[in-house]
């Protein structure tokens, strides 16, 4: 970390302390490849950690794209496989329906049979309806059951980006001196 600190006091020289040298007639501006070097310098010695925070921070944004993609198509699948069992139960339900209707009306010629038919006709209905409110619970407990566990990963993804900051953190705090703190030294290379 010592050497990023000198590398930056020689960069500042040459940027902002002695940015341009007249000479007679002849007048020198800011030597660019030099510049570029010392930026070079400082980014092969910045220390792995920093370099590894920043692609973590990287993959952390990665995933949590991939998984938010994830989970709206898995949540559009649900809701259209949620949607498909209100369906199959509806008609269910109507065909079930449709099929007392149809024993009703071939029981209404005596009083005792026609109560029977009716009676089975509402037990009939009551099932479906029972069939129907139970596939409704399914959908809806597997569309919850989809949204908790996207709602894991995206904290589980940003536990992972607060301790990748944490570490930067702390890495930042325990820098050893930082330049404001420094008399500028001049280096020459």
């Amino acid at each position: 970390m010592q050497d990023v600190v000198v590398l930056l006091e020689e960069l500042q020289i040459l940027a902002i302390e002695e940015p341009r040298t007249i000479v007679g007639r002849l007048t020198f501006g800011l030597d660019k490849e030099e510049i570029q070097l010392q930026i070079d310098k400082i980014k092969q010695t910045l220390p792995s950690e920093i370099k590894g925070a920043a692609q973590n921070m990287r993959q952390s944004e990665e995933i949590k794209r991939t998984a938010q993609e994830t989970a709206e198509q898995i949540i559009d699948s649900a809701k259209r496989e949620a949607a498909r069992l209100l369906d199959a139960a509806n008609e269910q339900s109507s065909q079930i329906l449709e099929t007392a209707k149809i024993q009703q009306e071939r029981l209404v010629s005596e009083n005792e049979v026609f109560r029977l038919a009716k009676d089975q006709a509402e037990g009939l209905r009551n099932e479906a309806e029972r069939t129907a409110a139970q596939i409704r619970r399914g959908a809806d407990q597997y569309a919850a059951d989809l949204l908790a566990r996207l709602e894991s990963n995206v904290e589980r993804i940003a536990s992972s980006v607060r301790a990748s900051q944490a570490e930067l953190g702390a890495m930042e705090s325990s820098a050893p001196v930082s330049i404001q703190n420094r008399p500028a030294e001049r280096i020459r290379v």
